[in-house]
């Protein structure tokens, strides 16, 4: 039985940028962290499959296109096992690997993606905001790289298509 789960109405409002792992400025193995073996089975429409290893979760996600690079509607649905296994024989492109951690910080959950694999010394932090105008409003940290929100080649479905280069 699948089950949908409501996240933030539905509605993914979220940030990105590009970070140097060696210039993190917090102790990473302080905070929660999960191992994802992530790949899409559809690109259009976004149709992607998450194995969370460390828990032995499976998440189904069909997102919508963004409108302005920051929101899109987003639809998650817990699988099993047997259903991952299944779906992971349509994937197209390449499993991305990674592991995400968890880390408050002020008023929000900063979500630290070190990529391991294909995309080893890659590192994404990404916010998600509860509307827009928080998004917008938003000061980024000082030891970020730079701002990747609205540049397509650093989305996760581009890295799965083997379309970035480390």
């Amino acid at each position: 039985m699948w089950v949908f789960l409501k996240y933030n109405d539905n509605m993914e409002i979220e940030r990105k940028w590009l970070i140097d792992k060696n210039n993190i400025p917090f102790n990473l193995n302080d905070y929660e962290s999960f191992d994802i073996n992530q790949a899409y089975i559809s690109f259009s429409p976004t149709i992607r499959i998450r194995k969370i290893v460390n828990k032995n979760e499976y998440v189904l996600t069909v997102k919508s296109k963004s409108k302005d690079d920051i929101s899109r509607e987003e639809y998650e649905i817990n699988i099993n096992e047997k259903e991952y296994e299944e779906l992971i024989q349509k994937k197209e492109g390449i499993v991305i690997s990674k592991t995400r951690y968890k880390v408050p910080f002020d008023s929000h959950i900063l979500e630290i993606d070190i990529f391991h694999d294909d995309y080893e010394g890659l590192a994404y932090l990404e916010i998600e905001f509860d509307s827009i105008e928080e998004a917008s409003a938003y000061t980024s940290p000082s030891w970020v790289i730079k701002e990747v929100t609205h540049d397509h080649m650093y989305s996760n479905s581009s890295l799965a298509k083997k379309k970035f280069i480390v």
